[in-house]
């Protein structure tokens, strides 16, 4: 545990319960990351998979409040004894390391996404943009994909790199390791011209199509009846390296599993 004077912003330890220990009691538990307490161990702990933001502002030693982070220091800090702008607090809870940012002299931030949904981190525009995938049945049309993800706040996503369709596509196999050709995950995107790769996202935040490089996309505008094929869901292509499909809006393939959700991260 890293312990500094200082406070979490916007909460307050007038009503808080009392603990001495409150700092081992924060790093015997596996989702706490953060113990906030003053000189009568009046405490507050957060945790991992119920937060999704937090500001700490460095104190004097005088105003008697204390932040303790759970975070891993690297061998080089342990050779030494580091001064404190030295340390950078990181979490290693969930499928990525989150590193608390300092905005300022006196100011740390936490983000992450809502619980254990999948960040990426994005460029062109530099965002964050936080990911789950969901099963829904097989057979889920695209009106219902939509509505699933509307149910929690949240849009069907794009992608905008190579890694974001692996990363579904693992999800859905991790799941269903026999999961057959075509059995896909509905996600954003509907083509509008003719042209092979020109779709268009509605998410609100998924630009380019940098996630159809490398043989990723299988996109043949038409199924085997002819039908057009204008919006898109990853699954397995007749075993290719290629994880994004176009499919009939709407029914798909008939085969699709589930939908992946996404949102900024603000």
């Amino acid at each position: 545990m890293l312990k500094i004077f200082g406070k979490v912003l916007d909460f307050d330890l007038k009503d808080a319960e009392s603990d001495e220990n409150c700092t081992q009691t924060c790093f015997s538990d596996s989702d706490c990351i953060l113990a906030f307490f003053n000189e009568e161990s009046n405490y507050l702990l957060f945790f991992y998979n119920s937060t999704e933001t937090l500001k700490v502002e460095e104190t004097n030693r005088d105003d008697g409040f204390f932040v303790a982070f759970k975070t891993n220091l690297s061998t080089s800090d342990l050779e030494y004894c580091p001064i404190e702008s030295e340390i950078s607090p990181k979490i290693f809870l969930g499928e990525d390391p989150i590193s608390w940012t300092k905005t300022s002299d006196s100011t740390w931030q936490f983000k992450k996404c809502v619980g254990n949904w999948k960040m990426f981190n994005r460029s062109n525009p530099e965002i964050i943009v936080c990911m789950q995938v969901f099963l829904t049945g097989t057979g889920t049309t695209q009106k219902e994909a939509k509505d699933y993800c509307s149910s929690m706040g949240k849009l069907v996503t794009g992608v905008a790199t190579v890694q974001e369709p692996k990363w579904i596509l693992s999800k859905l196999q991790g799941w269903l390791p026999e999961v057959g050709t075509f059995e896909g995950i509905w996600i954003d995107g509907e083509r509008k011209t003719l042209e092979t790769i020109s779709f268009t996202w509605t998410d609100g935040y998924t630009e380019g199509y940098r996630a159809f490089e490398s043989g990723n996309g299988w996109l043949s505008l038409n199924n085997t009846k002819g039908e057009p094929e204008n919006c898109l869901a990853v699954s397995i292509a007749y075993g290719r390296n290629a994880r994004i499909n176009d499919v009939v809006c709407g029914i798909g393939t008939g085969k699709e599993l589930g939908v992946a959700c996404g949102y900024k991260l603000e």
